[in-house]
């Protein structure tokens, strides 16, 4: 019986990644995201971030009671492709849980025309990012 609880929790543990690798993984998907904010950014610079993603990810912002798949936020952001000057990630915190990490953060950016907004951009955004097989399965903003 004893046997069968080790089996038990290794089949448990294969599916959880450890926090630093999870960590190292938000950081992939923040340099991945300053790509696409970016007036140079591609298409491909899009499917570089969403490869970062689970097949059935999803992306919510409860502020503004908005859930999309990963169809719909790839949408969104080949929508807004080139329409940003130059965007920044400045990490702050970072909390690590089992297959979680959460990140507060600054965004700062600058517009096509060299504008920015101090007030925004002094703005401290929390995210949580959730996982599944080293993949990001779920991405929800709170701010």
């Amino acid at each position: 019986m004893k046997y069968c609880y080790v089996i038990f929790a290794s089949l448990l543990l294969s599916n959880v990644a450890s926090a630093s690798d999870l960590t190292a993984r938000v950081n992939q998907y923040f340099e991945a995201q300053k790509a696409v904010e970016h007036r140079n950014s591609t298409k491909s610079d899009v499917t570089s971030l969403l490869a970062l993603l689970t097949e059935d990810a999803t992306f919510e912002h409860p502020r503004f009671n908005a859930v999309q798949s990963k169809n719909e936020y790839e949408k969104g952001l080949l929508y807004y492709l080139g329409s940003y000057g130059e965007c920044d990630i400045q990490v702050k915190n970072i909390i690590e849980g089992l297959n979680a990490v959460t990140v507060e953060y600054l965004h700062p950016c600058i517009d096509k025309n060299g504008n920015s907004d101090p007030e925004n951009n002094k703005q401290e955004l929390v995210t949580l990012f959730e996982f599944e097989n080293n993949k990001i399965k779920l991405i929800r903003h709170y701010f």
